[in-house]
């Protein structure tokens, strides 16, 4: 089975505005914005929802907010999305919808799986010299007026029952 990396996450959080600047101060595009939600993108589509914790829906949290209630993550296609939906069919919380399936994570988490909906990315990148090859010679290093995420490559969990959580992550 392919997961192919994050391709959203849900954060709630009581001070949007904050979180508004942080993300945009990282090089998140701001997509939709409303008094409840805003959502953020990366180059290539990966989106970080930050949510009011009382809008409707949000999954709850395995901890005090601010914190993340939801990873979706990307699969190459239908095939792996059915055998992701047999494998978590079983598991607390179990839901299969709107094109995704998911469940609780033995943490309390709310995952979910879809096929992916990031875009392919083509980006110039700086030469550099390397032992073998050297491309840039007596020229600068391009500069770039501010970072812009490509996308969302990790998200961390502090959890409580870590053979739990890692036996659901590789067996799931």
């Amino acid at each position: 089975m392919s997961v192919l990396g994050i391709d959203e996450i849900t954060f709630a959080a009581t001070d949007l505005p904050r979180c508004k600047q942080f993300f945009s101060d990282w090089g998140m595009a701001l997509v939709t914005e409303s008094a409840q939600e805003m959502v953020f993108e990366t180059l290539n589509g990966c989106r970080v929802i930050v949510a009011d914790p009382a809008r409707a829906g949000l999954p709850p949290g395995v901890e005090a907010d601010p914190t993340v209630r939801e990873v979706v993550w990307g699969v190459q296609d239908e095939t792996d999305l059915h055998r992701y939906s047999e494998a978590m069919r079983s598991q607390p919380g179990f839901v299969a919808e709107d094109g995704r399936v998911g469940c609780t994570d033995p943490n309390g988490l709310s995952i979910r799986v879809q096929v992916t909906k990031k875009r392919p990315v083509q980006l110039e990148s700086a030469k550099t010299n390397t032992w073998s090859e050297r491309t840039r010679i007596n020229a600068p290093s391009p500069a770039y007026d501010r970072a812009t995420p490509v996308e969302v490559g990790h998200v961390v969990f502090f959890v409580k029952d870590l053979a739990a959580v890692t036996r659901f992550y590789e067996e799931k």
